[in-house]
């Protein structure tokens, strides 16, 4: 492992939670390094000539190493869609439509704060001891409360803090590991994008095109999307089922999907 691989990984935190978030980090490095030696190895070659050389580099970045990146950013994907998940189950709940009294109530105390001077508003609202008069506030825009948008995204993430404390720390960290992971990332997608030689737009136009053929299993009640590793899978989506294949063994699955065999081995 390189200096610059170690600072990477260094920048994700050491805690369980993260322990897969490393490994898919470092596959990723992996990755790009054996793309950075294999150009070496190419560009060196003389019996290519330089269009050779750049055709063989571009078909290899887009049949194999860029496919492998993919999959092997999966777990960090996963953990992006966690935090997602996590953060909606701690959103605060919107009031009750039904309930008219609940709702003038609200409407009421909005007004009393937007009749507040700017600077008492803020200081009365950061002060308040009674839930109802945080959850009036953000339960509509907050201009009818007379607050900026900064001032009402500060309100809100007071009463999320509030009232699920440790939870919003936890889902903070694991942020901050996946987006540490996901750095790493970017620059392994960058090595490849320097060693193929090609522009930005023209580099992005052939990353959308590398993907792993989907594995299908069917089940009971429909097709599944089966991931190596797992030990449940998702429902296949209606590009997965056009695009994928439905594979007899993992070894099939790997001969047909080079970049999977890759991040299997990174």
């Amino acid at each position: 492992m390189n200096i610059r691989t170690q600072q990477l990984l260094s920048r994700i935190p050491d805690h369980s939670s993260s322990t897969k978030l490393k490994a898919a980090a470092a596959a990723c490095l992996d990755v790009a390094e054996r793309f950075s030696h294999r150009a070496t190895s190419i560009n060196g070659d003389p019996s290519f000539t330089q269009v050779g050389r750049d055709k063989v580099l571009t078909d290899e970045a887009l049949k194999t190493f860029l496919p492998g990146l993919k999959e092997a950013y999966r777990p960090i994907a996963a953990a992006f869609a966690d935090v997602k998940t996590a953060k909606a189950a701690i959103s605060i709940p919107a009031p009750d439509p039904s309930n008219v009294a609940a709702a003038l109530e609200r409407q009421e105390i909005r007004a009393l704060v937007r009749s507040m001077r700017p600077a008492e508003r803020m200081g009365f609202l950061m002060g308040a001891v009674d839930e109802r008069i945080v959850d009036a506030i953000i339960s509509a825009p907050g201009f009818l409360a007379g607050l900026s948008d900064d001032q009402f995204s500060q309100i809100r993430d007071l009463a999320v803090n509030r009232r699920f404390g440790d939870r919003v720390a936890e889902i903070r960290e694991a942020e901050e590991a996946a987006e540490a992971a996901q750095a790493a990332v970017l620059v392994a997608k960058n090595d490849i994008r320097a060693a193929t030689g090609l522009d930005e737009r023209a580099f992005d136009r052939m990353e959308k095109q590398a993907v792993i053929t989907p594995w299908l299993k069917r089940y009971e009640d429909g097709i599944l999307k089966v991931i190596p590793g797992e030990t449940s899978y998702p429902r296949a989506t209606a590009d997965e089922i056009a695009t994928g294949k439905f594979y007899a063994s993992k070894a099939e699955y790997l001969a047909d999907n080079p970049g999977a065999r890759l991040a299997a081995a990174a």
